[in-house]
């Protein structure tokens, strides 16, 4: 007989999705109060601009950190 190995999935979330789904929020936050004038990240100078896909990117590689391949 041969024996063959199965993987349970489970749907926990982890800290890292529940981080990365908070960083996306708030890059959606951040571009939405942009378009009214309010600028949330004054505290990145320049690059602040930027800051919604900063952090778009970020929380979406965190979310997609603990996934597995195939």
């Amino acid at each position: 007989m041969t024996q063959v190995k199965t993987k349970n999935k489970t749907d926990n979330f982890s800290v890292l999705q529940v981080l990365g789904g908070l960083l996306l929020v708030f890059a959606v936050a951040d571009l939405v109060l942009s378009w009214m004038g309010i600028n949330l990240t004054q505290f990145m100078g320049p690059a602040s601009r930027f800051s919604p896909i900063i952090f778009g990117v970020i929380g979406s590689a965190l979310m997609n950190m603990t996934k597995e391949d195939g």
